[in-house]
């Protein structure tokens, strides 16, 4: 579930909920109404895309000497992020109206055949593990705070009073490249994992969290209640949960041998009398079926419309290098990760916004966009003349009031 909180006008944080793939991602846009949501989107929406493109779980390029010891799911899970920064980056460079525009994102996928679960994050977003009536973060917040204290810990409270407060020193799109962490955990049946925004883990202490689970067992219902705590604190920013329970039938229903299902479906002929295997088909019809980031409905411009059109173009992008890699590997799918069973969204309007949005018909890929333009790399800090957050220099927009800032 996802709640624009009290004080904010506008919902920037956006929940992606694919159980069928094992992907579940909470992103937190900054950057003002229509920059910070359409980044928040955008990385949801990269993410969904490329595990759709990696179902086989082969990934594109090789591997970077840095990940060569990490486990097949945890390099997915950071190839994802990493795109998700890139086309964040692109967009922010390419639109006048989107620059300086970024999103945190936490991400877990869990994978019920190694029974692991693999988070990946950049930023202040959370990933806690609540397990036999403790609770754990699992993430560490990319954190001006933070940061200072691994430098240095034995600053005192007064000296990390007078460091400025929720800045951030990581996040995505503020560079072409980023560094993403990521942490491996065995999963346990009945283990709950709370995905979370910083409007919930900034309202909401670790043991009020723990309260909730000893109220009800129900992810529906312990989001609803952890949303209205962090609003009963007050609300001052949007809040975002996303609760993931492994139950006892989840393993039991994984083949114990770790045997690969052959793949039934049938082989296909393109138009030059070559038969593709089922993979790189899949991959194609992905291209001309790419979801559609709602961002039409925000538009007041055609140039808007038009930059909307951009992103489903770079959020796509990198499918046709990943269907040409797998036309010529042998057809094998996994077996799909069985998880929690009983997790829903809202949907609709009112209250909480939907997380989770039904395949469209096909859209008209988008002309690729302009080359973007270098800019400087540095990250500085100002503050809001308006309400005196401080924010980072670039934006057009202050993330806490939303009011434009004058270049």
């Amino acid at each position: 579930m996802t709640d624009v909180g009290r004080q904010r006008k506008h919902n920037e944080d956006n929940v992606l909920v694919k159980s069928e793939l094992g992907l579940f991602v909470v992103a937190d846009g900054m950057g003002g109404h229509n920059a910070g949501n359409v980044a928040s989107a955008l990385a949801t929406r990269s993410l969904d895309n490329f595990f759709e493109a990696t179902r086989t779980g082969v990934l594109p390029g090789p591997v970077p000497a840095d990940e060569q010891e990490l486990d097949p799911g945890a390099r997915r899970v950071v190839a994802a992020i990493r795109k998700a920064n890139h086309d964040v980056f692109v967009i922010s460079n390419t639109y006048t109206q989107h620059q300086g525009m970024g999103s945190t994102v936490v991400a877990a996928y869990v994978s019920c055949e190694t029974e692991q679960i693999h988070v990946g994050h950049v930023g202040d977003s959370r990933c806690y593990r609540i397990r036999q009536g403790e609770i754990e973060q699992l993430t560490k917040d990319h954190s001006l705070i933070n940061d200072a204290l691994a430098l240095k810990p034995d600053l005192s409270q007064d000296e990390l009073a007078r460091l400025p407060k929720n800045i951030i020193t990581r996040a995505l799109g503020m560079k072409d490249a980023v560094k993403v962490d990521i942490r491996s955990e065995r999963i346990q049946p009945g283990d709950v994992f709370l995905l979370c925004s910083d409007g919930l883990s900034g309202m909401v202490s670790e043991q009020q969290i723990l309260d909730v689970f000893d109220i009800t067992q129900d992810p529906h219902e312990a989001c609803e209640l952890l949303i209205a705590m962090a609003n009963e604190a007050g609300g001052t920013d949007n809040i975002s949960a996303l609760i993931v329970r492994i139950q006892p039938e989840a393993l039991d229903d994984v083949q114990l041998d770790g045997a690969e299902l052959e793949d039934t479906r049938p082989h296909r002929i393109d138009e030059l009398g070559a038969t593709l295997p089922p993979a790189a088909v899949s991959v194609r019809e992905r291209q001309l079926a790419v979801e559609e980031v709602e961002l039409e409905a925000a538009a007041s411009s055609d140039s808007e419309r038009i930059a909307a059109q951009q992103v489903h173009a770079i959020a796509d992008s990198g499918l046709r290098s990943q269907a040409q890699g797998a036309a010529g590997r042998a057809p094998r799918m996994a077996a799909v990760p069985v998880t929690d069973r009983r997790s829903r969204a809202a949907a609709g309007s009112g209250r909480y916004a939907a997380v989770a949005a039904a395949p469209r018909a096909p859209v008209k890929e988008a002309p690729p966009p302009a080359k973007p333009a270098k800019r400087p790399t540095e990250v500085r800090v100002a503050r809001c003349a308006h309400c005196k957050h401080e924010l980072f220099i670039g934006n057009r927009f202050c993330v806490e009031c939303g009011a434009p800032i004058k270049p």
